[in-house]
């Protein structure tokens, strides 16, 4: 008990904060703000676009830690996650149940109060399918649950364009699609080189065959989205350069990875696919600052 109560008095703030995971919420921020700086073909209302991310982390805050709270047990039986602060004992598990609901409910009602009512909805419904469907049942039971959520991932760009504009259009549709699509090669390579640390937690994560054709197929797909956005959206040659020397890395290395199939080559499109997403969608916004109509 001791042991325990000394634990739980280790730099509280920062056990809280990684169970927000703030580097998972960093996508969802950027895409969001992506969408509300092309649904205004430039700068958005500065307080609309503060409180669409504020409103929009904390949503994401809370399904993270959601998802820590619920997959506590199965955390502690890998060795990617065995030191996250609910199976280390940094914080318990009612706390943390408490700090994700205070998360939810803040965001949902900024969204609310201070952007619209549409966001705030979209926001709460991408919350509990993320939570309840997603994480609680359909993750321990089939690998084709990362294909069912990958939906979820693509409501940030939703959220951002209806905070800002009335109705949903193609441009929006393709920036949800360009999550979703990116979803599953970015989730399927990091199950792919750490397989055995999922399959010590009993967690079947990956199509029991072709899953390097899968991924591959994804690249291929989402290259083609992300292209089509230029004729869409009306894009500058600032993102379609971009955009199309991305895609390129990305296609590479998935190729790559279906030709070598090692959890080496996994692993380095697992890191790229991070930094894909951030530099498309962080050029989208400067694409629209540069070219403002």
């Amino acid at each position: 008990m001791a042991t325990i109560t000394l634990k739980l008095t280790q730099r509280p703030w920062t056990a809280y904060l990684s169970l927000a995971k703030p580097r998972a919420i960093f996508p969802h921020l950027i895409t969001a703000a992506a969408a509300m700086f092309l649904a205004v073909k430039g700068t958005p209302p500065p307080l609309t676009l503060f409180y669409t991310l504020l409103g929009g982390g904390c949503v994401a805050a809370a399904a993270n830690t959601f998802n820590s709270y619920f997959d506590r047990d199965i955390d502690a039986l890998m060795a990617r996650t065995c030191q996250r602060p609910l199976p280390s004992g940094h914080v318990r598990p009612g706390y943390a149940l408490a700090f994700g609901l205070g998360l939810g409910l803040a965001g949902v009602l900024i969204l609310n109060a201070m952007v619209n009512r549409t966001a705030a909805l979209l926001a709460a419904a991408a919350l509990v399918y993320y939570v309840l469907p997603y994480t609680i049942w359909l993750k321990r039971r089939t690998y084709w649950s990362a294909v069912i959520s990958s939906g979820i991932g693509a409501m940030p760009p939703l959220i951002g364009w209806v905070a800002v504009k009335q109705g949903i259009g193609l441009t929006p549709l393709l920036l949800a699609a360009i999550i979703a699509l990116w979803t599953l090669p970015h989730f399927w390579t990091l199950a792919a080189f750490r397989r055995e640390d999922y399959a010590r937690a009993g967690l079947k994560m990956l199509p029991e065959k072709g899953v390097n054709i899968w991924i591959t197929g994804c690249a291929v797909l989402l290259v083609i989205t992300t292209l089509l956005l230029v004729p869409a959206a009306g894009m500058g040659f600032i993102y379609a350069g971009t955009a199309g020397c991305l895609g390129a890395g990305f296609l590479y290395l998935a190729l790559r990875m279906n030709f070598k199939g090692s959890s080496g080559a996994a692993r380095r499109l697992y890191v790229y696919s991070i930094f894909y997403i951030a530099a498309l969608y962080g050029m989208m916004i400067i694409d629209r600052i540069v070219f403002q109509i």
